[in-house]
């Protein structure tokens, strides 16, 4: 079966949900995460969440642990990674977990956090200790950024295998900086529950055109979930040209 033939379904899948300007985004998407997870934990006890770096994936993290710790008593069983994470020193800002660094106080929340550069002898243990810690793990959310090249976590176009069985890889040659990196493969990805793609601002409008139109040149446009997918945006991102 080609790819093509595999994805040709993939607009049919997707929920598109659209906001009047970022802020409103991230404040929508931090109430309805919020909202998951509760859901998720009255249900099983349990809920294993994963984050997004960049500006908008940031942004929404900050604003998570701000309600995180306002209510510290809630969330035990809150398991917390990320989808993709550069490997730098732990205290570099460039770090996807940069936001809870001292800042979450909820102590009833696991933090998973990708070995650093300062920590890990090398990329590869860190790739390994991820995977180790990842196995038997089933994602209930995973929060996914968009390049303005479509890329998601760290599989960028032409650098990734999208038929990596595996749950994560090692890239040592990221077109942005800094170059080496561990991220979530698309089969993790797509083994989740419920797959959030979130993208604002203008520089995305093309990423996220390619996406509504199910363009199979971009790694965004494979994203599905395992039962519910988003596409998150807002009105730059969607109407620009």
């Amino acid at each position: 079966m080609s790819d093509f033939e595999e994805f040709e379904d993939l607009e049919d899948d997707l929920d598109l949900t659209l906001y009047a300007d970022s802020i409103e985004l991230v404040n929508e998407v931090v109430a309805q995460i919020l909202l998951t997870i509760k859901e998720g934990l009255d249900g099983n006890n349990v809920f294993h969440l994963a984050l997004t770096g960049g500006s908008l994936g940031n942004a929404i993290s900050e604003t998570l642990v701000r309600e995180w710790n306002s209510n510290s008593d809630e969330y035990k069983g809150l398991h917390i990674w990320w989808s993709d994470e550069r490997y730098v020193e732990s205290k570099s800002a460039e770090r996807n977990a940069f936001p809870l660094h001292g800042m979450l106080t909820n102590k009833s929340i696991l933090v998973h956090e990708i070995l650093a550069s300062d920590v890990a002898s090398n990329a590869q243990e860190a790739l390994e200790d991820y995977r180790l810690a990842l196995e038997d793990i089933k994602l209930d959310l995973v929060l996914l950024g968009v390049g303005p090249d479509g890329h998601v976590a760290s599989i960028f176009p032409g650098r990734a295998n999208l038929d990596d069985v595996s749950s994560v890889f090692l890239i040592e040659d990221s077109p942005k900086p800094p170059p080496v990196r561990i991220s979530f493969t698309m089969a993790l990805i797509n083994s989740a529950d419920q797959v959030w793609i979130v993208a604002a601002g203008e520089g995305k409008a093309d990423a996220v055109t390619k996406i509504v139109e199910g363009d199979l040149s971009i790694p965004a446009s494979y994203v599905r979930a395992n039962r519910h997918t988003r596409l998150i945006v807002d009105t730059e991102a969607f109407f620009a040209q």
